[in-house]
């Protein structure tokens, strides 16, 4: 199985990019270039198969995690009224200290 880019909106909706890599660099340079893409879904994860294998810094406490898992945790907390008009930041931040 090899290497694919994930990214997610704020709201757990995420898309697949179609290309596979052989490695997770290669999928990070791919990433680096999706353009416009990042504005409607501002998380990016590398995933192999269902399981994030790896992530930004701030998000990288869901390496690991099964996709349906990350999806579910930030539908939940995109939902809090704390999280409203949130920017993609300060929602990282957010999602760290609420899944401690």
């Amino acid at each position: 199985m090899k290497y694919q880019v994930m990214v997610m909106s704020f709201d757990g909706e995420y898309k697949v990019e179609r290309p596979e890599f052989e490695s997770v660099e290669e999928a990070w340079e791919y990433e680096n270039n999706l353009g416009s893409k990042w504005y409607f879904y501002p998380f990016p994860f590398i995933i192999k198969g269902k399981t994030v294998v790896d992530a930004i810094e701030l998000l990288d406490d869901f390496v690991g995690k099964r996709i349906e898992t990350v999806r579910r945790i930030f539908k939940e907390t995109s939902e809090q009224d704390e999280t409203q008009g949130m920017d993609a930041e300060e929602f990282c931040f957010y999602l760290l200290e609420s899944n401690e």
